[in-house]
């Protein structure tokens, strides 16, 4: 079931990023790793918390995935493509792996969207973790380019296309 996460999960998302580093670091990526500042990394997350909204995907009373519907980071999309109707999404973290539930979230959140009149579910991820990558081809996204901002991990940009056109 889709939920809207409120102040109570605040520490259950700052939880699930440190547990995704903990097990992508079981699957040969570097994501998540190489000098990251932790301490930054949370007050991001804290930051993002306060400024959008973060939903999550509910199994038995449990959040087991969320993510942050946010805007278009300007370091990655056109001016153009970032007026476009848009649903972003980012911070996409996930308790229970395996099990289905990320992909449950993505497709409540495409719904969603969809129903909002949004012609595009739209994302960036870790430049180098080419499974994440299959995984949204997966789901049905196109891989749109990769930026490389030195400053910035990610890059890899993905998009959906709502409306199917």
């Amino acid at each position: 079931m889709l939920i809207t996460l409120d102040e109570s999960h605040r520490q259950l998302v700052h939880q699930a990023r440190d547990e995704a580093g903990a097990w992508l670091a079981t699957k040969g990526t570097d994501q998540y790793r190489g000098g990251l500042d932790l301490t930054q990394v949370h007050t991001n997350i804290d930051r993002d918390f306060d400024a959008h909204e973060f939903v999550g995907w509910q199994v038995d009373g449990q959040v087991v995935a969320m993510l942050a519907i946010s805007t278009p980071d300007t370091d990655f999309w056109t001016p153009a493509e970032r007026v476009e109707l848009q649903t972003y999404i980012s911070r996409f973290y996930v308790t229970e792996h395996g099990r289905g539930h990320g992909a449950a979230l993505l497709g409540a959140v495409e719904e969603r969207a969809h129903q909002a009149g949004n012609h595009w579910l739209r994302l960036n991820c870790w430049t180098t973790n080419t499974r994440l990558h299959d995984y949204y081809r997966a789901h049905g996204y196109k891989h749109v380019r990769t930026c490389d901002v030195p400053t910035r991990p990610s890059g890899a940009l993905f998009e959906k296309d709502l409306l199917g056109s």
